[in-house]
């Protein structure tokens, strides 16, 4: 399995045992599929086997904090938990604008890809300066607040791949078209291990989970009603020539 680090993240692939636990835990009944849903690390097995050896790879990687755990060694060394876990559902037209995750860090695994970039890219290389569609984008300030990016580009391929990152770190999801299938992702925080400390309550990450779907719900009418205003458009321009 090889792995591809950045000075920012982490990029691999899941083995057939992990991406198998994943398909377990996000195995749903006929009801209709939320666009997000809070799943369970059963017995911690995720976060064990997957999740604790990029946590402690990219928290010591920073020096001060290598140095003050494991040199100087002022406190104990910390332990680190995951605090949320969900599956995430798009459909054509969906996306999720730029974004960063609380907690220390955060991870996404690209489950199902229905779509292919160079497909996608083709379909909407007319109405953007860069084709984008369906991508995965990291941004990040550099130097003299210049503004860095790095686009993921997406297919099946990429199927059981995982990143892990700092969770300010920014990020985002082109929507894709002409495909009726989902594209699934399931992502998590991590964070400080706090003893003793209460639970969050479902009640209120579905409330919160409700408003910022009638978000998406609002967002994604916006984008649609746009594109159909280019089809209009075009039709009328056509008609002019003729």
């Amino acid at each position: 399995m090889k792995t591809q680090e950045k000075n920012l993240w982490i990029d691999t692939r899941l083995s057939a045992e992990e991406m198998d636990f994943l398909h377990h835990q996000t195995t749903v009944t006929n009801e209709p599929k939320p666009i997000s849903k809070l799943i369970e690390d059963k017995d911690n097995w995720f976060y064990e086997n997957v999740l604790k050896k990029y946590t402690e790879r990219l928290f010591y990687d920073d020096w001060n904090n290598y140095r003050k755990y494991h040199i100087v060694k002022e406190k104990e060394e910390p332990q680190f938990e995951m605090n949320l876990f969900w599956v995430n559902y798009q459909r054509q037209y969906e996306f999720n604008p730029l974004h960063l995750h609380g907690g220390l860090y955060s991870f996404v695994v690209f489950m199902k890809i229905p779509t292919h970039w160079k497909e996608q890219h083709e379909m909407n290389k007319d109405d953007f300066r860069a084709p984008v569609a369906s991508d995965f984008v990291f941004v990040w300030s550099g130097e003299e607040n210049e503004i860095l990016k790095e686009n993921l580009r997406l297919s099946s391929e990429d199927e059981g791949r995982i990143l892990f990152f700092p969770a300010w770190l920014q990020h985002m999801v082109y929507p894709f078209y002409e495909c009726e299938e989902e594209r699934v992702t399931i992502s998590g925080n991590i964070d400080f291990y706090v003893s003793n400390k209460p639970k969050i309550q479902e009640v209120s990450v579905s409330k919160y989970d409700e408003k910022e779907n009638m978000l998406k719900m609002l967002e994604n009418s916006v984008i649609q009603m746009k594109e159909e205003l280019k089809r209009m458009k075009k039709v009328g321009e056509k008609e002019e020539d003729l």
